[in-house]
């Protein structure tokens, strides 16, 4: 047989199969080491601005020592103002070594605006205009700065376009307005304003952070630094890391589950294909327990008692008695499993699987399937709205999908951007917030009229989303 053939052969049986191929061990970024890192921000344009562009060519940062300013961009920037209208835009993303610095010098060397007439060419500055700002760069920390330009005076004379920056941190909402995004390709944290979204700090974590669980009655966040095989802990009240939980190397921690009372904290380990049970009063491993392998996505059961791992390679769910620390049973599918949640009452687990067109319900009694309800393909996310146990499911197109389990059928459907690999419900303003990694946004949509209402920008490797007020 033709190797080609053989090839074609290989993976027609393995789809067939409901098998996945091994994945391809994640290449993660390097940590800072003897650096620190800066990020720019530029805050939501004025609607003044919304016929305008400009292009910055330049954005170099000044040490407070003297010395070369140092220059932070490699490309031009476009700012379009139908774009930068209401939604913040991240400028640079640079390592600095550590240090005082006075502030930033940013030119514009091209400006143009829509008339009626078409586009017209704008006068920009002649010179690179100062931003003064005092801020120190700390070894293997991360800073978040922001602009916003002023909606005054941007032009004189009818063709001089004279933009005036304000350069500064931003200011801290409520608590309960908090929302945390995990970026293993970057290894941060963002930390989001929920009303607003937009950014308003960066925590430089360990390498590779993946899965997080959010404890929003004692104000922490566990973050899985997958690379590092080690858990982190953040304080939402000072958005700092406090704490570290060290596993084994190699367990690569991706996804983790917090238990209803706070007690346990779970994380399913990729790399060692194990789950860790973990007291989060004393932050150390109670137990491990060696499962199927790819332990691919954990539920902590309502119970405080028990916990579902899915396994996508050997299409199976492992249950697990978490109190006693041990295995209770495997369900066998014949699906491969990627996102499960739980209803209301924890009586139901809906479980979304690679290749397969149905939402697998099963019953947390039984151990046993007890529907399977048509969704379509693709499928990468799942949640459930509590309070009428409606299934929601993401898709690989962007596609988010309604299910009423009481029914056994889907309801509704609609487009949520270019794809909705991680979906969760925030239940004070009544919103699906829908992470894109594709599209390298956070979509936030209404749940009754199912309109957009915000998006914010990401960049590549968003992978999981927490935020105060979810269900």
């Amino acid at each position: 047989m033709p190797i080609v053939h053989f090839i074609f052969l290989l993976l027609f049986m393995t789809l067939v199969s409901g098998c996945t191929l091994p994945q391809v061990p994640p290449t993660y970024k390097p940590p800072l080491g003897e650096q620190g890192e800066l990020y720019l921000y530029l805050q939501p344009l004025p609607q003044e601005m919304l016929p305008l562009s400009f292009t910055i060519s330049q954005i170099d940062v000044i040490p407070e020592q003297g010395g070369a300013a140092l220059p932070l961009l490699t490309d031009q920037i476009v700012v379009r103002g139908k774009e930068a209208t209401g939604m913040q835009k991240r400028l640079v993303t640079s390592t600095l070594p550590p240090g005082r610095y006075t502030g930033f010098a940013l030119a514009i060397d091209q400006a143009t605006i829509d008339t009626e007439k078409g586009e017209m060419d704008l006068l920009p500055p002649d010179e690179p205009i100062r931003l003064d700002f005092s801020f120190s760069i700390l070894r293997e920390e991360s800073l978040a700065l922001f602009l916003e330009l002023s909606h005054e005076f941007l032009l004189t004379e009818g063709y001089r376009f004279t933009p005036r920056f304000a350069l500064g941190k931003t200011y801290m909402p409520p608590r309960n307005y908090l929302g945390f995004i995990s970026n293993f390709n970057e290894n941060i944290v963002t930390v989001f304003n929920k009303r607003s979204m937009e950014v308003i700090q960066v925590i430089h974590t360990g390498v590779g952070p993946k899965g997080m669980a959010l404890d929003q009655r004692n104000g922490l966040v566990y973050v899985a630094a997958a690379g590092d095989d080690v858990i982190e802990i953040i304080n939402i009240a000072t958005l700092a890391i406090i704490g570290t939980i060290r596993l084994q190397s190699g367990d690569e921690p991706s996804e983790l589950a917090l238990t209803p009372d706070g007690r346990i904290l779970l994380s399913a380990n990729y790399g060692s294909g194990s789950v860790s049970i973990i007291n989060t009063r004393s932050m150390s491993e109670n137990e491990r327990l060696f499962l199927d392998p790819d332990p691919a996505w954990i539920v902590a059961g309502r119970d405080n008692e028990t916990a579902y791992v899915l396994h996508t390679m050997s299409n199976s769910v492992s249950v697990i008695d978490v109190n006693g620390r041990r295995l209770l049973t495997s369900i066998q599918l014949d699906e491969s499993p990627v996102r499960g949640a739980l209803n209301s009452n924890g009586d139901r687990l809906y479980i979304a699987a690679e290749y397969s067109a149905t939402l697998l319900v099963v019953d947390t009694h039984s151990f046993g399937i007890t529907d399977r309800i048509f969704i379509g393909s693709n499928s990468s996310s799942v949640t459930t709205d509590t309070e009428n146990n409606r299934v929601y499911i993401g898709k690989a197109s962007g596609e988010v999908v309604i299910v009423d389990p009481e029914a056994g059928m889907f309801i509704d459907s609609f487009g949520a951007g270019r794809g909705a690999d991680f979906i969760t419900i925030e239940r004070e303003e009544n919103v699906l917030l829908v992470v894109s990694s594709a599209g390298n946004r956070v979509r936030k949509l209404n749940l009754v009229s199912k309109r957009k209402l915000a998006d914010m920008e990401t960049e590549g490797g968003a992978h999981s989303l927490v935020v105060m007020g979810e269900l």
